[in-house]
């Protein structure tokens, strides 16, 4: 593992550990998730955004278990593979891996979530402030967090050239949303873009690229337009793709 706790440090070095910070707080609390970032030995490159509760006293009784179930995830995180896992008290966790010039070198990873239709009781999420998600609205936060992870290192210049790992196909879920690339999409446009991957409201990028809320609201309507999709989500969907 040493050559990758090497190319982990570059990459870290490259993206900048606040704005990782930053961006894994932002995401973790729009979706209202608990989320970390890894390197490939399993150790936090972050501070937990919104820890996850429940799932850490679960550790604490079923420490065994939860090692062995988090060994055999990090084995698939770090052969690249993006996947969702659902233990047996029924918490979600979702892995991404994150590359740099094309191999793993760190991942994310989210929890604080379950299904509605899982066996954790009510009084049990409340208390530990656990999400329920449906099935699709989990595959979706997947999906985002994926494109939004390629494009940490914030470099508009190479968002067309942008690519992300290929997604395993786990519980029941298959990205199928390999849109065409477009080029007519222009430098500032771009910009919107990556603070739209970042979870930024209409508002926040306004503020951030010192243009009206207005103004922001066209130019997404004509990134839309151009790449024919229909919403915010596919603008950062669009972008995960392998590379032509």
């Amino acid at each position: 593992m040493g050559s990758k706790s090497g190319r982990t440090a570059a990459w870290l070095e490259l993206v900048g550990k606040n704005k990782l910070q930053t961006f894994q707080d932002h995401f973790a609390k729009a979706f209202h998730i608990a989320l970390d970032i890894h390197d490939l030995n399993g150790q936090p490159l972050t501070v937990w955004a919104q820890r996850p509760l429940f799932c850490f006293a679960i550790r604490q009784e079923h420490e065994t278990q939860c090692e062995a179930n988090f060994r055999e995830d990090l084995e698939r995180v770090r052969e690249g593979e993006t996947f969702i896992h659902v233990c047996p008290f029924g918490l979600i966790r979702m892995y991404v891996p994150i590359l740099f010039r094309g191999k793993p070198v760190a991942y994310a990873v989210g929890s604080g979530m379950t299904y509605p239709d899982s066996n954790l009781p009510e009084a049990l999420r409340a208390r530990f402030h656990v999400t329920s998600y449906a099935r699709e609205e989990v595959q979706a936060i997947l999906c985002l967090l994926a494109s939004a992870l390629a494009l940490l290192d914030f470099n508009v210049s190479a968002l067309p050239r942008l690519s992300h790992t290929e997604a395993a196909v786990t519980e029941d879920w298959k990205d199928t949303s390999q849109l065409p690339r477009e080029s007519r999409i222009s430098r500032r446009e771009l910009e919107i873009v990556e603070l739209v991957c970042r979870g930024m409201s209409n508002k926040q990028i306004g503020a951030q690229l010192s243009i009206t809320e207005t103004t922001v609201k066209t130019h997404i309507s004509n990134i839309l337009a151009k790449l024919n999709l229909h919403d915010r989500t596919q603008i950062a969907m669009h972008f995960v793709r392998k590379d032509g």
